[in-house]
């Protein structure tokens, strides 16, 4: 592969993964996002506005209104030219333009002729998706209406930002078990597609046997913290940490089973002991199965079955490693 295309390959990767962290395709319609769309739809006066993301090899519509279609293929979208670039994309006349000659929404239905978009920018700086508003006829777009759109693009990412941050504990940094359960669903889904195996282990911290030899830091919950959020920086990006609820979380290890999901078990248990906490843990684990369809499905077979052997310590000997291993194998 040529450098520029291997540049173009990351630049990709990495704004593909900055859509996936909101957790927003596929989902159902949500009233925040669907009054913007109204607000852009009333304000320029077009038939048709949307919030779209650029997914894989195709636009997926957050909102619309003035057209039926849920997606379309990327390449044949407008929207795939505004998130290549920052500020406000406009087309007056498609027609007019030689980049959408052989355009299958200029040349057929709904034979779309003027086009105003922005691309919705992440924090740290990704092109993730668009607001954008369409007519059927030849228009300008003008300020102050240009910088009206501009602001509303905003505003969906302000929404898009408080959408993800529901779904973080605030304490632990750990998704919240709704938000948890989102994940745990991807994984169930790419079980029922392409039977990928994944794994949960579940984990309850006895936050009373909780202890720390640094004095400026002797609050359990500070505790808990460090080490949630150390076990976060240690798993790979499709993994997640959630919080199911008081002094239990749980671990998905997406695409990971067997053996290789002791191991790294085992490897969480190692980053617990470098903290020193004196924390006491039971852990189960559980391979996914055709039996589950839901999270809390996943959740109460580990609570039934897959027990780690010894209930550990921080620090402590930790048991025969190979009765372990032999969990899940």
């Amino acid at each position: 592969m040529k450098p520029d295309l291997d540049l173009e390959y990351e630049i990709e990767a990495a704004r593909q993964f900055a859509l996936d962290r909101y957790d927003v395709l596929d989902t159902g319609e949500e009233t925040r996002f669907d009054h913007i769309t109204q607000a852009v739809k009333a304000a320029l006066d077009v038939p048709m506005a949307a919030i779209s993301f650029m997914d894989g090899t195709r636009m997926w519509f957050k909102s619309k209104i003035g057209f039926d279609a849920s997606e379309m293929p990327r390449n044949a979208a407008f929207c795939d030219l505004t998130i290549c670039q920052n500020g406000v994309m406009i087309i007056e006349d498609a027609t007019q333009d030689a980049r959408f000659e052989n355009n299958p929404s200029v040349i057929g239905e709904p034979f779309l002729r003027s086009y105003i978009g922005v691309p919705l920018t992440t924090p740290d700086g990704h092109n993730i998706g668009t607001l954008c508003a369409l007519d059927v006829v030849p228009r300008q777009f003008r300020h102050p209406k240009t910088e009206l759109i501009e602001q509303l693009a905003e505003l969906v990412m302000y929404e898009l930002e408080l959408r993800q941050q529901a779904h973080n504990d605030a304490l632990t940094g750990a998704l919240t078990r709704s938000g948890f359960s989102v994940k745990v669903q991807n994984a169930i889904s790419l079980y029922d597609r392409q039977k990928t195996r994944s794994t949960l282990i579940l984990f309850n911290i006895d936050q009373d046997m909780m202890t720390i030899d640094r004095s400026d830091d002797p609050s359990s919950g500070k505790l808990l913290r460090v080490i949630i959020q150390s076990l976060i920086k240690r798993l790979r990006p499709t993994d997640w940490v959630g919080r199911i609820g008081g002094s239990q979380f749980a671990i998905l290890l997406t695409g990971m089973a067997g053996r290789e999901a002791v191991e790294v078990t085992e490897e969480f248990l190692e980053l617990i002991d470098g903290i020193k906490s004196g924390a006491m843990f039971d852990l189960k684990l559980s391979e996914i199965t055709a039996d589950i369809d839901i999270c809390d499905d996943w959740i109460r077979q580990a609570n039934k079955e897959a027990y780690w052997p010894d209930r550990y310590s921080s620090g402590k000997p930790r048991g025969d490693p190979d009765e372990r291993r032999n969990l899940l194998c």
